[in-house]
């Protein structure tokens, strides 16, 4: 018995180990059968309980991810959890524009690991955005001269950190800002404003106030020109005739010829002047005090004030100027007469033919010097010969001008062995014309000084219908 019991053990001992041996082998798990790929967790560089305090509208975010068992490839990153992008960078800056006033906005991202297996719980966050005020500025440079007629141009420039388009409207008004009706709205995309007499620029000192609104209601703080401790003083037009002095600031020969000229001229119908210097105060690197920033629409719209134009120059007229303005100016019915000689090198200024009835300006001077008793001989019997006077002044490099097909010539230098031909001096656009150029220095042909009175006369009255 003692021994059937130890067989019996040791049988039953047996069994068991091969029980568990089977019971082994039958597991679900092999070793070629590893455990499930597990998705990577995503995290946010601020993980709050809530919402983050207000902030800008411009947000640099940071985020990461890890994954258990493997690593992380990019990201996904969405504003509205639809609508996702992929990165592989692990921060960006954001731009979240504002459509109303504070606004919230969500963030969300979700690591990608190398399985391509997304966190499918991404981290997100909510950004409550601060809106904040626009800024408005004035162009450098944008001052208007100290002194204008009743036309006024402003420009400047709006930002907003929670986006330009943001802004809905600018305001500006003149001189008193306390009482709200003063306050004039113009477009969030307007950058100029160009003000009249009938918008306030009356005879008097003026300033110019602006502020601009974004689309929560915020302004800007209040920005004037000219600055805190200066006024711009405006003055109306005396009548509808005006000089444009486009003659080197240390000359005053001209200046008290035309004034006298004009004085008796007609019976003193044009005696009613007024005067534009355009190089007053003229350096070689900039244009005259007088002159606005903007030619046009400024000083367009300042020629339009008037119904009669007479520019005159010396041999450097400012043909940019001239250019930019008259043929605003006569296509709202002005009338011109230019007298001007031209610069040894014309090309470096703006060209002619868009204003004057030419097609250019001869490439070389005829002679080197004008002198005395030299006559531009009338082509026109109308028009009386003028005749160079006997001053000492110097008068050099005359050049002849090229008339466009349809211009009606009205001078010619007289034939002379020292110049070849007979450069055309003179012309106007249409029989009945509105534009009258003479290519040379036109007082410096007053001898007698009646001569000029006489073509005075015939332009103003006999072409432009000055009554």
């Amino acid at each position: 018995m003692p021994r059937l019991l130890k067989s019996s053990a040791v049988l039953s001992f047996f069994l068991l180990g091969i029980g568990l041996i089977v019971s082994g082998g039958c597991s679900k798990r092999f070793p070629n059968q590893p455990l499930e790929d597990q998705p990577p967790k995503t995290f946010l560089a601020l993980m709050p309980d809530s919402t983050l305090n207000r902030s800008v509208s411009v947000q640099h975010v940071h985020w990461w991810g890890v994954d258990p068992d493997g690593f992380v490839i990019g990201y996904y990153f969405s504003l509205d959890s639809l609508h996702w992008t992929f990165t592989t960078k692990s921060d960006s800056i954001f731009v979240m524009h504002l459509s109303t006033n504070d606004t919230t906005y969500s963030f969300f991202v979700a690591a990608v690991d190398n399985e391509h297996v997304v966190d499918p719980h991404p981290a997100s966050l909510r950004y409550p955005i601060e809106n904040t005020p626009p800024v408005a500025a004035f162009l450098l440079n944008s001052n208007p001269p100290d002194t204008t007629y009743t036309v006024a141009t402003f420009q400047w420039t709006g930002t907003d950190v929670d986006g330009d388009e943001t802004i809905v409207s600018y305001y500006y008004a003149l001189d008193d800002t306390s009482n709200p009706a003063n306050w004039k709205s113009l477009p969030g995309t307007s950058n100029l404003v160009t003000l009249f007499k009938s918008d306030g620029l009356t005879e008097g000192d003026h300033v110019f106030y602006l502020k601009a609104q974004d689309i929560a209601g915020a302004y800007s703080p209040i920005i004037r020109m000219p600055d805190t401790s200066h006024v711009w003083h405006v003055r109306e037009p005396r009548g509808d005739f005006l000089i444009v002095r486009d003659y080197s600031s240390g000359d005053s020969y001209s200046r008290s010829f035309y004034e006298a000229m004009f004085d008796t001229l007609m019976g003193g119908r044009l005696g009613t002047k007024d005067i534009f210097d355009l190089k007053q105060g003229a350096t070689a690197i900039s244009r005259g005090e007088f002159v606005p920033p903007l030619i046009n629409p400024t000083f367009t719209e300042t020629l339009k004030l008037f119904k009669y134009v007479y520019w005159y120059s010396d041999n450097a007229p400012s043909l940019d100027i001239a250019q930019a303005s008259l043929p605003g100016f006569k296509s709202a019915g002005g009338k011109v007469l230019m007298t001007a000689g031209f610069p040894q090198y014309p090309s470096t200024q703006g060209g002619v033919g868009n204003f004057a009835p030419i097609d250019g300006i001869e490439g070389s001077y005829f002679t080197t010097i004008l002198q005395s008793r030299d006559t531009m001989a009338a082509v026109d019997p109308t028009y009386p010969t003028l005749i160079r006077d006997t001053l000492g002044f110097i008068y050099t490099f005359p050049r002849g001008i090229l008339p466009k097909v349809d211009a009606r010539i009205l001078y010619e230098m007289q034939p002379s062995d020292r110049w070849s031909g007979q450069p055309v001096m003179g012309v106007k656009d249409a029989d009945q014309a509105s534009f009258v150029l003479i290519a040379g220095i036109l007082h410096r042909f007053g001898t007698p000084p009646d001569r000029v009175s006489i073509l005075l006369r015939r332009v103003y009255q006999g072409e432009f219908g000055v009554q």
